[in-house]
This record gives C-alpha cells, structure tokens and sequence, in this order.
C-alpha cells in the first residue's frame, strides 16, 4: 500500500502536494516537537523534510493509518454483529420464558378449576351417602314393621 502511494505521489503532482506531503510534514513536525518538549527543549525549530523523504513517510504513515482503520472497521463490524447476536439470543430467550409462563398460568387455572370441581363431586357423593343411608334406614323400618 505504501509502495502504491509513492507511486501514486510520483505520477501526481496534486496527490503529492496536497495529500501526501502536508501529512508526511505534520506528521514530522508533531514528532519533533513531543520528542523535544520530552528531552526539555522549549524553543526548538522543526526543519521540513526533503521532497523524497517527505514522500516515503507520508505514503507510509498513511497507508498505516489506512490499515488501522480497516482493522478498527472490521473490530466495529465483528463487535457490532456480536451485540445484534446476542440481542437476538436473549430476545428469543424471554419469548421461552414468557411462553413457559403463560402455559404455567395455563396450567395453574386449569388445576384450580379441577379442584373446585373435584370439591363439587365430594360434596354431591357425601349427599347422596347421606340419602343412600337414609334410605338404608327407611328399607330397614319397613323390613322390621
């Protein structure tokens, strides 16, 4: 990618003096002056680089820049479809639940509803017990007279 800027720079006079060159001479000057700002110098004057250097470092700092941000591109990407994933994962998740509660509520009306009957069936035999003795009773009376 460098190698193809440079000759991008070599071709393009344009490309070189308003792409290549302002980067290679920002870059540099940034460089400088933090180097020397750290070694205590105050004061320093940064010198520009010559046409060739210029060139070869401003094709390098950007195609370096170029791959960062195609690997910070596909860091997004990668990251990104790993959120949707697990949003998905979790939204299908709670539709389980939420499925598996309401067949719980289901179930638990269902069972309260057979208890009431079963209570209701109780109730009815215990009644008619009571009426089968009493007619046990009365069988007995009319057998004994």
């Amino acid at each position: 990618l460098a190698k193809s800027l440079k000759n991008g720079a070599l071709r393009s006079k344009v490309f070189k003096d308003w792409v290549i060159m302002p980067v290679a001479q920002g870059v540099h000057w940034v460089d400088v002056k933090v180097k020397t700002t750290l070694m205590g110098a105050q004061k320093s004057k940064v010198y520009k680089l010559n046409e060739k250097l210029a060139v070869e470092y401003g094709a390098e700092v950007i195609s370096e820049l170029s791959l960062y941000a195609l690997g910070t591109i596909i860091l997004v990407y990668e990251y990104t479809r790993s959120v949707a994933k697990d949003y998905k994962k979790e939204q299908l998740l709670k539709e389980t639940a939420d499925a598996i509660t309401r067949e719980l509520e289901g179930l638990k009306t269902k069972t309260l509803e057979t208890e009431l009957l079963v209570e209701q069936h109780c109730a009815e035999i215990r009644a008619l017990n009571r009426q089968i003795g009493q007619l046990h009773g009365e069988i007995g009376k009319m057998k004994g007279s």
